[in-house]
């Protein structure tokens, strides 16, 4: 009686979203909650895209999808475990086994990630309506996840993209969903560098697992040293990016609440309260000067010219570019990106040549865009490439019908 008792509570607290294996060690990887937070039929998929001005010539919508929220475990910087979040997105109706891509997302100063359905989440749904599981991670202290974002930290970016791939695995056997062996990787801007560490990681780690079909970082900063580096004289559209490096470094080390020690007043007393997720970037841009490195105080600017001083280790440490992929990899571009330099993709793609890669290949996506039109037509291309390998034709750029559309369509957005 007792164990079919306790069977039956097991179901029930399942059908709520509450995981089994509760008494178990925690342990990155393991998933701690789940909840549906939205669902979508095929038909009211299309009537979003159509508001969102999406075009069906170019993301047809197939199945409708349910979306949950996901709470699991993973590490932050210095070993400590935190619960972070994501977004789940699953196809209905798919009856054959699906591909499963994990999509990471760029930089965002608000941390309160909760699901509207635009911007990269759009992206997820337009992959889901065509027959793709999407894994959308929040990272370390976004979304509902616990403490303070770590921006371009390559090991927590990676730790929590393969975390959740983990806690997510299990899900998607309790809730029947049939995956296939297909897993594809994608993410823009900071999900650029977030998806080429994740890349890396699963290659070196968790290669017995888990095999990358093919990958699509795309205008992510990839030499994330250099890029700071070269910048530090420039006038600059985001200096918030800077700020959010700095507060994340600190973070990294504990010791956010020095980060002030290294500003010139008002910066001093005025940023690092501000870096707690809850101020966007128009808001702390407005605040900074447009040269961000004028924040700093002149004896930091110095130490920063030195290639062996901390900021600049640090920076160097979450370089991800100087690797070889052993999958088909797609370094998507555009060349007047003003946030993230095209030379990015060019350095990483000639450091994974030189370093024996034969499956690494460039796309501009398109010479006279800025870094967010440059987005739509990046993420374009990169379903196109994976759609390729889903239907017999690996290393492909699309059918020359679709290509040929999208190069009309440039011709009226602006740069």
């Amino acid at each position: 009686m007792h164990k079919h008792f306790f069977r039956l509570l097991t179901l029930l607290l399942l059908s709520h979203g509450t995981i089994s294996g509760q008494g178990l060690p925690i342990e990155a990887g393991r998933l701690k909650d789940y909840r549906l937070i939205r669902s979508f039929s095929a038909d009211e998929v299309k009537q979003w895209f159509k508001v969102s001005h999406i075009p069906k010539a170019i993301f047809p919508t197939r199945d409708g999808m349910d979306i949950y929220e996901i709470h699991y475990y993973t590490h932050h910087a210095d070993g400590r475990l935190l619960r972070a979040s994501g977004q789940l997105y699953i196809p209905q109706g798919e009856k054959k086994p699906m591909p499963v891509l994990i999509y990471d997302h760029g930089s965002y100063a608000c941390t309160d990630l909760y699901f509207n359905g635009k911007d990269e989440q759009v992206i997820s749904m337009a992959f889901a309506t065509d027959g793709y599981v999407v894994i959308y991670p929040d990272y370390i202290g976004m979304g509902e996840g616990e403490g303070n974002q770590i921006m371009l930290n390559a090991p927590t970016e990676a730790g929590a993209t393969v975390d959740m791939l983990l806690a997510v695995s299990g899900l998607l056997s309790d809730l029947k969903v049939q995956t296939s062996q297909d897993l594809f990787l994608a993410g823009y801007s900071q999900g650029g560098h977030a998806c080429m560490a994740t890349y890396r990681l699963l290659q070196e780690k968790y290669k017995d697992r888990f095999h990358v079909t093919a990958a699509a970082p795309m205008s992510g900063p990839y030499d994330i040293e250099r890029t700071v580096y070269n910048a530090r004289l420039l006038p600059n559209e985001n200096p918030v990016y800077l700020m959010m490096l700095l507060a994340s470094y600190y973070e990294s080390k504990d010791s956010l609440k020095y980060m002030g020690r290294v500003l010139v007043p008002p910066y001093d007393t005025m940023i690092p309260p501000m870096m707690n997720g809850c101020w966007p970037e128009e808001v702390l841009n407005a605040l900074l000067p447009d040269t961000c490195m004028k924040a700093l105080k002149p004896e930091v600017f110095k130490e920063f010219e030195d290639e062996n001083s901390p900021f600049r280790k640090y920076l160097r440490a979450n370089n991800v570019f100087d690797w070889k992929p052993e999958s088909p990899t797609e370094l998507c571009y555009c060349m007047h990106d003003e946030q993230v330099p095209y030379t990015n993709s060019i350095t990483a793609y000639n450091a994974m040549k030189k370093n024996g890669s034969d499956k690494v290949q460039l796309w501009m996506s398109g010479k006279k865009f800025r870094h967010i039109n440059c987005a739509s037509f990046a993420v374009v291309y990169a379903k196109m490439f994976f759609d390729g390998f889903l239907k017999g034709h690996p290393m492909s750029h699309g059918p020359a019908g679709k290509r040929a559309l999208l190069n009309i369509g440039k011709l009226f957005v602006k740069p």
